[in-house]
């Protein structure tokens, strides 16, 4: 085997020529690197030939190589080699070169110790490493980080002999390297140190901490960005472990990192990364983070003057500081309660707004669109306070803030669309102002692209208004809107022409029936787009096309769009073949669309349907391929794999040998690092199998599809990304869901709740919901992913709900539901705890609007259960009933109250006469609750107070409480917030009902009867009327004397809105009219119409 020629081909590879590039690794791989003496020949290239860079691949190869051939090398020979290898490390003059033979003798070094051999290495580097020559020490550090990074256990039984190694190299006074070296070095070990086990061993690394700081100050001070980068990176290896490795240091770190963000002496990378390092730890760590006092509100704070720098020409693309502290505060607001991060942040928002300095008005408006994803309830709540400003803002003079200002509202509308309703003129009337503005000619360059992106965002508000548009406000600015936005569908830009389509769109989809008019030039002006292919731009121009189509199907109907169907599903079906994934995904988009406008009249599609969404489904996943050097292997991962967010990631580097030289950036418009298209394309595909499945498909499209859907679904409740799994799992329950109505409609029954069983469902259903059940505890046990358990959550407490109990009595499911769900409750499930800190205790006070949607939602879980059990749920309330009456009593959350409050109401309800041995309990805590400071509380109060005492049969309890339960409900009656007067007419109600003879009624009539119609919760209207049906029945003289005033509230309730009534309360309604007609016809001489709406004239 020729060494020289070897070393030849290794300079030819080096040459950027991608044919000869594919001839000179066909030779090696063939004639060289297959044959075990290629790794000898490689250390003596890296050990003799004059080009460093030919040195440096050798050892590249040469460490790729030691795995497959080291072991098949005459053991006679190892022993020179590895003193051959040691020595041509020793005497490298080139770091990167040096790098490379380190990871070599690593390399072979970890092969070594494993089978026993080369007993005398980690003395040597341990003396190499404290030697007094600074070139020893270097070269000595480096190689234990690399054999660390090998195969950390080389060093298991050296463990204090290193860490007193690093408590002086960290310090090393002649070497920056040395100090770098052993910083890296103890990230490489953390998966070694076993908190619980070995306390001595943790406290030596956190007391290296201190020095690891100053190797990291010393980086930035020497304006060294690489050694600043693997400092950081070091640090960010300590969220992956568990919290005791940092332990108390941890304040100190978030504290250094925040003032160095926050220094503007500093370089914008350094800032932009110790802002990274925080957005990590508030994500890993946001149960310390948030125990630490007044250091969200700090983050906060200075997060928002970083956010002040920021530039109106800075790219998209560069995570400068102002960037990066947008995306903290994202962080801050989804991972810690409300008052630790939006209340600071409101408290500024007024200085923000109204200051004199552009910069500072637009972070405030950006800020505010930024959190209100993690914490929509809470800005809601303060929207009254919020909205002047965010109008005033978007009349800003300056045309940088205005451009903010649209961002921050379509940001705002995107989360809350419906609570800016009441400010729909004055912020509409700024959008047309901005828009008018944006349309005027410019010579100036600047100001034309900046009025480019105005009109864009114009259109992006109006788009994610549309749920918060009022219909009436609408119609009257319909045809201006229409014509304005309408003309910039031909626009010469097309990102501008794919803004108009989604506010058109939106526009549309607030119209309803009442954007016929416009329909047919709107369709005809869009129609031209849906078969454009000749670029990129026009496939994601077609894309957006495709979305406002179907948006507009849904606003105008059936009927009226039936003439375009035939094309846009030729034209959808075309778009899958054009290999573009969003022009995949809106089409699936489309075909959700349509299935939910034309129901079972869609099954004509469904083979096009479900052939495509089958096939996104059985997409292979492509390795994610990166092009690392040497050093960012180092750091990010080994060669092969990358770990990001807990996961591994196959990847490529440089210099492999199958390296794909074409550069794809098409996937530039997805964030999510880690996640292939084809992942994202797949969470789609899932979710609008969901809506085909329940929308349109019958008794014959589930025999013929469902088998396939659930297979090709099943497999990706597993996969590693957290949508597939979120969006698999809720289509399986929501399969369930739709074989279940199916079975009920064919066979004219309903369900019944309680256990046993008194329906059998079919053998497909039973079959289903094993697999569904299956693959729902396979992840919900030990899901870390919130959003996932959430998900989970909702889909089986709706399912419980819309099904019953039928799926309960599989073997042990309900057991298993009942320990999940009180995980969640009891804030100890996975997704609640600190990565690594799993098994600790971790009380705080509050929760980030994210944490409380995972109880929230397992709460409902608990109502669930309820109806699907009936009075057999009584049994099960034992277990519940300690977390949510400590829910329910909590002091310093209002929400965990009222939730809590509301879940006994729903609870006592189905539990119907088996809630009776818990009365006086239950009661003692309502009670309390009826005079709650928080309005929400108190009306659901109200609501479960009249449950309990409709309910439970244990008057003996409750009765002595009446007069003081009246006492309490009078308030309300006078109070136009929170549904306090519906709840309190409901419990009024149902405390006539069970006991009318304990109520004044000549008082309290008169005053319920002057509560009607109710404007709120419709529900209440069921034991209201029942009851006041009741008391004509049994001639009660104060309700005869109130027949004037309750028959035009007859009229109302059988008026639309329809939702007022269900069909049961609408037939007691009916009947007291004819009653009162048999009685008195005079009673309706004013009124005529009740008659007819109850179906007697």
């Amino acid at each position: 085997m020729d060494q020289q020629r070897l070393a030849a081909l290794l300079q030819e590879s080096q040459v950027p020529n991608t044919q000869n590039l594919k001839a000179v690794t066909a030779e090696l791989q063939k004639n060289y690197y297959s044959h075990p003496e290629s790794l000898l020949l490689l250390v003596e290239i890296v050990a003799t030939h004059q080009d460093v860079n030919v040195r440096q691949l050798a050892a590249v190869q040469a460490a790729r190589l030691a795995v497959k051939h080291w072991e098949k090398i005459p053991k006679e020979q190892k022993p020179a080699v590895r003193q051959h290898l040691v020595q041509a490390t020793m005497n490298e003059q080139t770091p990167r070169a040096r790098h490379a033979n380190s990871r070599l003798v690593a390399a072979v070094a970890a092969l070594d110790l494993e089978d026993g051999e080369w007993p005398d290495l980690i003395p040597a580097l341990f003396n190499l490493a404290g030697s007094n020559e600074v070139g020893q020490r270097e070269v000595g550090s480096y190689i234990i980080f690399s054999l660390l990074e090998e195969n950390p256990t080389s060093f298991a039984d050296n463990m204090p002999q290193l860490l007193e190694l690093f408590g002086h190299t960290l310090r090393d006074p002649q070497s920056a390297d040395v100090r770098i070296n052993s910083m890296m070095s103890i990230g490489a070990m953390l998966l070694m140190f076993e908190p619980l086990e070995d306390e001595e061993s943790v406290a030596t690394l956190q007391s290296l901490i201190p020095p690891m700081v100053d190797v990291l100050k010393d980086a930035v001070q020497a304006g060294d960005d690489e050694k600043t980068g693997q400092a950081f990176e070091v640090f960010q290896q300590f969220l992956a472990y568990e919290s005791a490795l940092l332990g108390k240091y941890l304040k100190d770190l978030v504290q250094f990192m925040i003032d160095l963000a926050a220094n503007k002496q500093a370089q914008d990378d350094v800032r932009a990364q110790a802002l990274a390092f925080l957005a990590q730890t508030v994500r890993y760590r946001r149960m310390k983070i948030q125990g630490m006092k007044d250091m969200g509100q700090e983050l906060t704070q200075k997060s928002l003057l970083i956010l002040t720098e920021i530039d109106d020409d800075e790219d998209d693309d560069d995570m400068g500081p102002a960037r990066s502290a947008l995306a903290l505060l994202d962080q801050l607001a989804n991972d810690l309660p409300p008052r630790q991060v939006i209340v600071p942040l409101l408290d500024a928002l007024p200085k923000f707004a109204t200051s004199t300095e552009p910069g500072y008005r637009k972070a405030g408006i950006l800020a505010l669109g930024t959190v209100v994803e993690g914490a929509p309830d809470f800005i809601a709540s303060q929207i009254k306070a919020i909205m002047p400003m965010a109008i005033n803002l978007l009349n800003d003079p300056d045309v940088g803030v205005r451009h903010t200002a649209l961002i921050g509202l379509a940001r705002l509308a995107d989360d809350i669309a419906e609570e800016l309703t009441p400010f729909n003129e004055p912020v509409m009337t700024a959008l047309v102002k901005n828009l008018q503005a944006a349309m005027t000619p410019t010579a100036d360059q600047k100001l034309a692209k900046k009025n480019i992106e105005i009109i864009r965002s114009v259109c992006g508000a109006l788009d994610s208004m549309s749920e918060g548009l009022d219909a009436d406000f609408m119609k009257q600015n319909a045809g201006d809107l229409v014509n304005n936005i309408g003309a910039l569908i031909s626009h010469d830009d097309y990102k501008v022409k794919v803004a108009a389509c989604g506010a058109i769109g939106a526009i549309a989809e607030c119209l309803g029936e009442d954007f016929k008019p416009y329909f047919e030039h709107t369709m005809r002006a869009l129609g031209a787009y849906l078969t454009i292919k000749e670029s990129e731009d026009d496939l994601s121009l077609r894309s957006g096309v495709c979305d406002s189509v179907g948006r507009i199907a849904t606003a105008v109907g059936a009927q009226s769009f039936q003439p375009y169907v035939v094309d846009l599903m030729r034209s959808s079906e075309e778009a899958l073949q054009l290999d573009n994934s969003r022009l995949k995904e809106s089409s699936f988009i489309l075909w959700s669309a349509l299935a939910k406008v034309y129901e079972r009249e869609f099954a004509p599609f469904l083979p096009v349907v479900f052939k495509g969404l089958f096939e996104s489904l059985k997409l292979e996943e492509e390795e994610i391929k990166l092009k690392l050097s040497e050093e960012e292997k180092g750091i990010v991962g080994t060669e092969n794999e990358v770990i990001t967010g807990g996961k591994k990631l196959t990847i490529k580097g440089s210099g492999d040998e199958d390296e794909d030289f074409m550069d794809d950036d098409d996937d530039d418009e997805y964030d999510d690092f880690g996640v292939s298209v084809e992942a994202l394309e797949k969470e789609v595909a899932l979710e609008i199998l969901g809506d085909v499945i329940t929308y349109a498909c019958g008794p014959q499209e589930v025999a013929e599809y469902l088998e396939k859907a659930i297979e090709s679904i099943s497999p990706l409740a597993e996969h590693t990304y957290e949508g597939c799994r979120k969006a698999a799992v809720a289509t399986l329950w929501r399969s369930y869901a739709r074989v279940w109505q199916l079975m009920e409609q064919e066979t004219g029954t309903n369900w019944e709740p309680g256990l046993p069983l008194k329906q059998t469902p079919t053998v497909t259903l039973v079959k289903l919901g094993e697999i569904v059940a299956k693959a729902t505890l396979a992840l919900w046990h030990e899901e870390a992913d919130r959003g996932v358990v959430t998900e989970i959550n909702r889909n089986v407490a709706a399912t419980f709900k819309t099904c019953g109990p039928a799926i309960l009595a599989q073997e042990d499911f309900m057991k298993e539901v009942v320990t999940v769900v009180t995980t969640i409750i009891t804030r100890s499930h996975p997704c609640q705890q600190d990565l690594g800190d799993e098994d600790e205790e971790q009380e705080v006070e509050g929760s980030s609007e994210y944490d409380w949607l995972v109880i929230d939602t397992a709460l409902d879980v608990v109502i669930g259960l309820a109806v699907a059990l009936g009075p057999g749920f009584a049994e099960l309330w034992k277990i519940f009933e300690k977390p949510i009456l400590r829910f329910a009593a909590s002091e310093s959350e209002n929400i965990e109250r009222s939730t809590a409050v509301g879940v006994i109401a729903e609870c006592a309800a189905n539990m119907e006469a088996a809630v009776t041995p818990y009365t006086e309990k239950l009661l003692k805590l309502l009670l309390k609750r009826l005079s709650d400071t928080d309005p929400e509380t108190k009306s659901n109060a109200a609501y479960a107070t009249g449950q309990l005492i409709f309910n439970s049969t244990d008057s003996n309890t409750y009765l002595p409480h009446y007069g003081t339960i009246l006492q309490k409900l009078e308030p309300m009656l006078h109070l136009d917030e929170a549904r306090l007067k519906d709840n309190a007419a409901g419990c009024i109600s149902r405390m006539i009902m069970a006991h009318p003879d304990q109520i004044p009624l000549g008082e309290v009539l008169p005053a319920l009867v002057g509560l009607l119609p109710l404007k709120e919760d419709y529900e209440e209207n069921s034991p209201v009327y029942e009851c006041i049906s009741k008391l004509y029945e049994n001639n009660e003289p104060t309700i005869q004397q109130l027949t004037p005033k309750l028959v035009p509230v007859f009229e109302a309730v059988l008026s639309p809105p329809t939702e007022q009534l269900d069909d049961e309360t609408r037939e007691i309604v009916r009947k007291t009219v004819h009653h009162l007609h048999s009685a008195n016809q005079g009673f309706f001489s004013n009124n005529p119409n009740v008659l007819k709406l109850a179906g007697i004239a």
